[in-house]
């Protein structure tokens, strides 16, 4: 029955753990991260070519979710560099900080300049759009301080970031020069026209106009919408600093059509939000894991319990059946006439020792009630062996000397179911015999002689007569 019960119960428990197993599968390819991640920066890449930036967060997203479990560090580099990209573009500049620091930490670890040079380029410049200018003055020493590991297209916008600094702190001269270096190394549309912008700004500061309106002309000549919304926001400045105030309003509303900042801010509020949402719900999954994963946990200690528990009952019933076939055992063999007193003594003596064995396994997790009895049943026993110790000696010619009223207590409890008629001849003395008269009358009907019953009681010959003559009195009925 109990068996029975117990297979139920880890049947039961087995399935309800396969089922939050499969509850925890989250459907994922079998693809490797690093493939995953790689899927995932693909499609970004191709979204935000198409301007589609929400979802290329979203791609990106999945993408920082491989993090731990991805080796190469460049494409934990790319991964990190291009979430700061999207949210620097996204005008979200805390953000974007916080992702090209971790970005900075995986470059630094491929041991490739350049790579770090992108990541420190980034930060100078989201710094600058945080007006936080000594901070990205000093980021930007730390990528000119590789320059010569870098490509033109970054040593421009290194040269770029320097000359716009120098412009904010009136070193016109060397910001001319590194702004017209910056326009040298350019190696595209948009980086031309922000040295290009620099350049005409660092002319209008120093009063130069004529050569601020010949950049402001070369801007106006390329199509990209950077190029042209640099232009205008330059001639609105320009026309404002000349007192063309309807001029320069025209120009900024040229500027606003292109760069819209309110779309651009709406766009910053959608992009953060799109992340926090996207971080809490990544949060929650994770959660809802970790307590799917203790239940399993849970429900395997529950099965360990119990399985132990069900292991230690089948032990516990095992043995206490031994125990009783023993015990049961050692009460019949004091009934076997055929074996001697000493082979009693010896088969009681083994089985005691395993009693005693086994009652130490049965009693180490039993309750009280049960040790108790285990204990009482082996006390029974124990006093049976005493018992026979004592028949033993006496029919051996031991030294019992020092025997009294314990041992002759002892040896009477045992003597019932090994030679009835001898209990049944001590029991009928007309008054009680003393231990040493019990012994003598035991001894005499094993047939010891007197010289072995002197030596074994260590007295004389005359002693053994005396005690002989008051027991003959005893058990005839005189007084």
């Amino acid at each position: 029955m109990y068996s029975s019960m117990y297979r139920k119960m880890v049947l039961m428990i087995a399935g309800v753990a396969l089922c939050v197993l499969s509850s925890c599968r989250d459907g994922s390819s079998p693809a490797s991260p690093q493939a995953q991640a790689e899927v995932r920066l693909d499609s970004a890449v191709l979204l935000i070519d198409r301007g589609e930036y929400s979802e290329a967060m979203l791609q990106l997203k999945r993408a920082e979710e491989l993090l731990p479990q991805l080796d190469d560090d460049k494409q934990k580099y790319q991964i990190c560099q291009y979430i700061g990209w999207v949210n620097e573009h996204s005008g979200a500049y805390s953000r974007a900080l916080d992702y090209q620091e971790k970005a900075l930490g995986f470059a630094e670890k491929t041991q490739r300049p350049e790579l770090v040079v992108d990541v420190l380029i980034n930060q100078a410049n989201t710094l600058y759009n945080l007006q936080l200018n000594d901070s990205a003055w000093r980021v930007n020493l730390r990528a000119a301080a590789l320059y010569k590991e870098a490509d033109d297209s970054q040593r421009s916008c290194i040269m770029k970031n320097i000359a716009y600094y120098e412009m904010l702190t009136d070193s016109l001269p060397e910001a001319e020069n590194h702004a017209y270096r910056a326009a040298l190394l350019a190696q595209d549309s948009s980086a031309m026209g922000n040295a290009l912008s620099l350049l005409c700004m660092v002319y209008i500061k120093q009063g130069r106009d004529d050569q601020a309106e010949i950049i402001m002309n070369t801007l106006a000549t390329d199509g990209g919408s950077t190029l042209r919304r640099n232009r205008y926001l330059l001639r609105s400045e320009y026309l404002e600093r000349k007192g063309d105030f309807r001029g320069a309003l025209e120009a900024y509303k040229q500027w606003k059509a292109i760069d819209d900042s309110v779309a651009i801010s709406q766009q910053n509020v959608e992009m953060v939000d799109l992340q926090n949402r996207y971080d809490r719900e990544l949060l929650t999954l994770e959660k809802e894991r970790q307590r799917l994963w203790f239940v399993v946990a849970l429900v395997a200690l529950l099965a360990l319990v119990l399985a132990i528990t069900w292991w230690f009952d089948r032990k516990q019933r095992s043995l206490k059946l031994r125990f009783n076939d023993t015990l049961h055992e050692v009460r019949s063999l004091l009934g076997q006439k055929e074996q001697t007193i000493s082979e009693l003594k010896q088969t009681v003596d083994s089985r005691v020792e395993e009693l005693q064995h086994m009652q130490r396994q049965l009693t180490q997790f039993a309750s009280a009630n049960q040790r108790r009895e285990v204990e009482r049943l082996l006390t029974s026993v124990t006093e049976t062996k005493e018992g026979i110790d004592v028949l033993n000696a006496l029919v051996s010619g031991d030294n019992i000397s020092q025997f009294g009223k314990r041992e002759e207590t002892a040896l009477l409890k045992v003597l019932p179911a090994i030679n009835k008629p001898l209990y049944e001849e001590l029991a009928h003395a007309s008054t009680p015999l003393t231990p040493k008269e019990t012994f003598y009358v035991v001894m005499d009907h094993y047939d010891i002689d007197d010289n072995r019953k002197a030596q074994a009681f260590c007295c004389s010959n005359q002693a053994l007569r005396s005690t002989k003559s008051r027991l003959y009195r005893k058990m005839s009925g005189e007084c």
